[in-house]
């Protein structure tokens, strides 16, 4: 098989952009695939959190790393699977590198309530 054909199946299997692939299967969080220059893949987490204290938020966001390689490892499962049934062909992955981050979106100086995204990006290496 050519190069092409691999990158179009690939294109296929992490394609959520239309149809019932782009429906959420759930709606508390999301993952996106998205392919980058030469052989790299990055996979992006996100999710909405609320907390209270300082304390809450740091607990949460440990919470929300573990919740997120979870998710990304599914899904990446079954990105694979796609790939698979698409191009006749196994997809090998090794994650190159990793970032988190927690960005406060709602504050009110009357209300301990906090809003925030919690973000995850995977780069990944493909062979």
């Amino acid at each position: 098989m050519s190069k092409t054909l691999d990158i179009i199946s690939l294109g296929q299997a992490i394609d959520t952009t239309w149809g019932r692939s782009s429906t959420p299967q759930t709606a508390s969080y999301s993952v996106k695939f998205t392919l980058m220059g030469g052989n790299s893949m990055l996979a992006s987490y996100q999710v909405i959190v609320n907390f209270v204290s300082e304390k809450e938020m740091i607990l949460m966001k440990r919470s929300c790393a573990e919740e997120a390689d979870d998710v990304i490892k599914g899904n990446l499962a079954a990105v694979k699977d796609k790939y698979k049934d698409l191009s006749g062909e196994s997809l090998k992955v090794s994650e190159v590198k990793s970032s988190d981050s927690l960005e406060i979106i709602g504050f009110n100086v009357h209300n301990p309530k906090r809003t925030a995204y919690y973000r995850c990006k995977k780069i990944f290496e493909l062979a």
